[in-house]
């Protein structure tokens, strides 16, 4: 995961040391620089931090440079305070460490949603949605299917967002940890390791989908680009994520997607679903690639008990997959808005 970078300013050297070691200890994925001396943090304009936590001389180094390297800035102070910096944040110095470290990781919170929004800046995994507005049957193992033609490109990740997924009850697996366990780590403020949550089927990572469709609503919109921020960062090459509703923020989380595939079936009714949908991008903004794909088959022709999802996967699922991707590439509308 990338590291929030972290400066402490203040002219109190002995403060400073100490404080910096404390929220070293107690902050996850930070990286923090401290600065006693004007001149120095001024010859040093060019570093970009996340956060600033800074006396009242050095705010006015960045007031008379008009800079802004730091993101977020919060005023440290003592009894004494300058009122021409009461509109920000304010540090007391000997104010509860415990208060100080809680406005801090949600300050983290708000940075890694701001990454998320970024993306374009920003390193890390390619977004594949998909979307399905006939809520095609196939979309889960199709998602799949994806997921197995790119992880001959490298490592890959899936995320099924799905209302009520049949995902694990067709791989006959249960238990572990899943999407719900996620968002409740999150809500802790606790360390989050992708890792830990992560399962594998037929080579392919992917999160153990909800269980509760009434927990998926409730996940606020800053929590969802808060976690696709941290998974974007997570050493995945590509990440797959199965839309299955519009959940809260959806049209944030697609303008931090790369390309977005909308899966569709022949027929005027279905065509006319799909164009309602891209009327529906064009109304809020969104400028992302779309990949129009109409799946031929379906799965009313399966008896009962054979729904197999490897034979799905690496039967002609599989193989009009790879074939749309790598050999026709596809109906590609660019720049939708």
């Amino acid at each position: 995961m990338t590291k929030n970078k972290l400066v402490v300013c203040d002219l109190d050297e002995a403060y400073v040391e100490a404080f910096a070691a404390y929220l070293l200890e107690k902050l996850e994925d930070v990286e923090i620089s401290t600065y006693t001396n004007v001149l120095d943090f001024k010859r040093d304009q060019n570093k970009m931090y996340d956060v600033g936590i800074l006396g009242k001389e050095f705010l006015e180094v960045l007031e008379r440079d008009s800079a802004n390297n730091i993101l977020e800035k919060l005023y440290l102070c003592d009894e004494r305070i300058a009122s021409e910096y009461e509109y920000l944040p304010m540090v007391y110095k000997f104010q509860s460490m415990e208060i100080v470290e809680e406005m801090l990781r949600r300050i983290q919170m708000r940075v890694r949603k701001s990454q998320w929004e970024d993306r374009g800046k920003s390193q890390g995994a390619h977004i594949i949605g998909i979307y399905s507005p006939i809520s095609h049957e196939l979309q889960m193992p199709f998602g799949l299917a994806l997921c197995q033609t790119y992880s001959e490109q490298g490592k890959v990740l899936y995320v099924d967002i799905e209302e009520l997924s049949i995902m694990q009850s067709l791989m006959c697996k249960d238990g572990g940890k899943n999407m719900q366990d996620l968002f409740y780590y999150l809500k802790q403020n606790k360390k989050i390791e992708i890792e830990e949550f992560v399962s594998s089927f037929m080579g392919v990572d992917y999160l153990r989908p909800f269980n509760n469709p009434e927990e998926l609503n409730e996940v606020a919109k800053e929590d969802w680009e808060i976690l696709f921020s941290i998974i974007k960062t997570s050493g995945y090459d590509n990440v797959v994520v199965l839309f299955g509703r519009t959940i809260q923020g959806f049209s944030n989380i697609l303008r931090g997607c790369d390309e977005l595939i909308v899966l569709s079936k022949q027929g005027d009714y279905y065509d006319k679903s799909r164009e309602c949908f891209y009327e529906y991008i064009k109304k809020i903004g969104v400028e992302i690639e779309i990949k129009n794909m109409v799946l031929p088959m379906s799965a009313s022709n399966l008896t009962m008990g054979n729904y197999v999802l490897e034979e799905l996967v690496q039967g002609n699922l599989g193989m009009y997959v790879r074939r749309q991707l790598f050999e026709r590439k596809a109906g590609v509308v660019h720049g939708v808005a």
